[in-house]
């Protein structure tokens, strides 16, 4: 099929059996346009005999399994051509070489009908280096962004999730060198919003960043926000913060990757980390908005923990910082102190 890809540009994916092929398509279907199918095709291992009825395997499971899977015939094989049998079952097929231009145009003419393949081509700047699991994860986004679906709060778990992949895309990339521990996603936008970052993260992004997460992070604000998408008093609110967490994964896509100049960002980051901390027992003294951590099921001020049970809204200054004594190894780990406090407006 190099007669698709040269002339089309067309991405090919190829497998060793027709098992490997459609489980694959299983694990990301949105990943996938179309499938080209060899009339004569190994089934589960390279021992066998390529032969069609093992065609007549991937055609039986693709109508079971994965109706809305477009898929192509193609044969090269002299007896299979001339095979009335094989012409019967399978009247539709394409003859290699001969019946390149047509196999391309009709993957064409079949694909660009989808829906999916609609948003695809809109967003080609994400999904020509998105890969699965977050590709299918924005490729939902989207489609309820297209869909015109304002009212669908749901979108912000969505985009939490995104949010938490970033975090740890960029602890690895080691722009980021506090840990996400997957809780901390305020704390881990304000150390990106530093100033001695912005050379590498737009002021635009680090905004951003902060935007999305302030709406996508649980708490009193999200509850808000919920309730004003869902009963149509904030109608742009999905659309908008969509097209930040957009404007994230293209800048974050175009970071440099050579060595010398990552290893320049991490030191950059290092020296960042070093004054936050040297600035940690003032930043104490600052009024703070409590957060919850979903996972160990308490409300903290970064390494804080703090005694809440339930918050609305507000900040609180702490007061008596004291090691955690918790008798949870994990919560003692996470929040090492723990904190008196002072409610405050």
């Amino acid at each position: 099929m190099k007669y698709c890809s040269l002339q089309y540009q067309m991405e090919l994916y190829p497998f060793k059996t027709q098992t490997e092929g459609l489980d694959e398509y299983a694990k990301c279907p949105s990943f996938w346009d179309a499938a080209i199918l060899d009339a004569k095709v190994l089934d589960k291992n390279l021992h066998e005999a390529p032969n069609v009825a093992n065609l007549q395997k991937a055609v039986l499971r693709i109508k079971e399994e994965f109706n809305d899977l477009q898929y192509f015939i193609s044969t090269g094989q002299p007896d299979l051509l001339s095979d009335s049998m094989f012409k019967a079952i399978f009247p539709v097929y394409y003859e290699k070489a001969t019946d390149d231009e047509k196999l391309c145009q009709d993957i064409i003419k079949a694909i660009k009908e989808s829906p999916v393949r609609r948003i695809k081509n809109k967003y080609s700047d994400l999904f020509s280096w998105l890969k699965p699991p977050i590709y299918e994860e924005i490729l939902s986004i989207l489609q309820i962004v297209e869909n015109g679906d304002n009212t669908n709060a749901d979108i912000f778990n969505k985009v939490r999730k995104i949010l938490d992949w970033i975090m740890t895309e960029l602890n690895t990339y080691g722009l980021l060198t506090i840990e996400f521990n997957g809780t901390n996603l305020n704390e881990c936008s304000r150390f990106l919003a530093s100033n001695e970052l912005q050379e590498y993260i737009p002021q635009y992004i680090q905004r951003q960043i902060h935007s999305c997460s302030a709406i996508a992070n649980e708490g009193s604000h999200r509850r808000v926000s919920d309730e004003d998408v869902k009963s149509g008093k904030a109608p742009y609110l999905i659309r908008s913060t969509v097209y930040e967490l957009l404007n994230i994964l293209v800048w974050m896509h175009q970071l440099p990757e050579d060595d010398a100049t990552r290893r320049k960002i991490t030191e950059q980051s290092l020296n960042s980390k070093n004054k936050v901390r040297s600035e940690e027992p003032n930043s104490r003294k600052i009024p703070q908005k409590p957060e919850f951590d979903e996972e160990l099921k308490v409300w903290h001020c970064g390494d804080c923990m703090l005694a809440i049970k339930f918050w609305e809204e507000g900040k609180v200054l702490l007061t008596d910082i004291t090691p955690n004594s918790s008798k949870n190894p994990n919560i003692k780990k996470r929040y090492p102190y723990f904190a008196k406090y002072k409610t405050v407006k």
